[in-house]
C-alpha cells in the first residue's frame, strides 16, 4: 500500500489491491522546484510513467525525475504532438490499461507532468481514461509555470481588488485584446507558433508591460520584453506570456 490510504481497493485473485495512482506535478523545469511530497511519492513508486512528445528521446520531465530516482523505474510513453483527438484518446486508453496491468502485478505506479497536473496538462486526459477503468487518481500539485514566470519577472499577478486570467493563446488577436483589457494581468500559455497573434494584440491593446518567459528553470531560460522586442517564433516554445494593464 501507499503511505496514503488508497481510494479504490479491489480483490484480485484473493489479494486486496490498491487501485490508486498518483499524478505528480514536476514544476516548470528547475529540478529544485518540486515539492517534498512529490519527491517522497516518486521514491515510493515502483514505476514512474513519463510522457514523451518527441521521437528523439528527449524529455524535460525525465531529466527532472532522474534527479530523484533510479532511471530503471522510468516508463517512457509517447504522445504525438498533434490535435488528432482519436489518436490521442487511443494512446491515453492504452496507457491506462498498461498502468492497471502494472498495478495487477503489485507495483506502485505514478505518472508525472510538467507544471501542475490540473493546468493544461496531459494528466487530465490520462486521469479520465484511468477513472473509466476504475483506477483512482490522486493529484500532487506542482509549481506552475504561471507563478514561476511571475516570480522571475518580479511582477505580481494580482493585488487586492484586482484579477488575473489564464488562457490558451487564441488565434484571433482581437480576442486576445479583449482578454488583456479584462484583467489586471492576462496570462497566455501555449503561445508557440501563435506568437505573431500575441504581438499584434499587444500593439492594439497598448498594455503597461508585456513579457514572455521561455523554458523556465532550464539552462537556456530567457525573458523577452514584448513591448520593445519581437522574438522569433522558435523562442516561444515552452513559454508563458504575462501582459499587465492598469485599470
Amino acid at each position: 500500500m501507499w503511505e496514503f490510504e488508497g481510494e479504490t481497493l479491489m480483490i484480485n485473485n484473493g489479494v486486496i489491491m490498491d487501485y490508486t495512482v498518483y499524478s505528480i506535478g514536476l514544476g516548470p523545469g528547475d529540478p529544485e522546484l518540486i515539492t517534498l511530497k512529490a519527491k517522497r511519492i516518486l521514491e515510493q513508486s515502483d514505476v514512474i510513467v513519463v510522457p514523451q512528445s518527441s521521437n528523439n528521446g528527449r524529455s524535460v520531465a525525465r531529466d527532472i525525475v532522474k534527479n530523484y530516482i533510479d532511471v530503471s523505474k522510468i516508463y517512457m510513453y509517447f504522445f504525438p504532438m498533434n490535435n488528432d483527438k482519436l489518436e490521442l484518446t487511443d494512446r491515453y486508453n492504452i496507457l491506462a490499461q498498461n498502468i492497471k496491468s502494472m498495478i495487477d502485478e503489485g507495483k506502485k505506479v505514478s505518472y508525472v507532468t510538467m507544471g501542475d497536473p490540473t493546468i493544461f496538462s496531459t494528466s487530465n486526459y490520462i486521469t479520465k481514461s484511468l477513472k473509466a477503468i476504475d483506477v483512482s487518481v490522486r493529484h500532487i500539485s506542482g509549481i506552475s509555470s504561471i507563478t514561476a514566470a511571475s516570480c522571475i519577472l518580479g511582477l505580481p499577478l494580482s493585488i487586492k481588488g484586482g484579477s488575473f486570467g489564464i488562457y490558451e493563446m487564441p488565434q484571433d488577436p482581437d480576442i486576445a485584446v479583449e482578454l488583456i483589457n479584462r484583467h489586471e494581468s492576462a496570462v497566455f500559455m501555449k503561445v508557440n507558433k501563435k506568437l505573431p497573434y500575441l504581438l499584434t494584440a499587444i500593439k492594439k491593446a497598448k498594455p503597461d508591460s508585456a513579457h514572455m518567459v521561455r523554458r523556465i528553470g532550464l539552462p537556456d531560460q530567457a525573458v523577452f520584453d514584448l513591448l520593445t522586442t519581437q522574438p522569433s517564433i522558435e523562442s516561444a516554445y515552452l513559454s508563458v506570456a504575462i501582459i499587465k494593464k492598469c485599470h
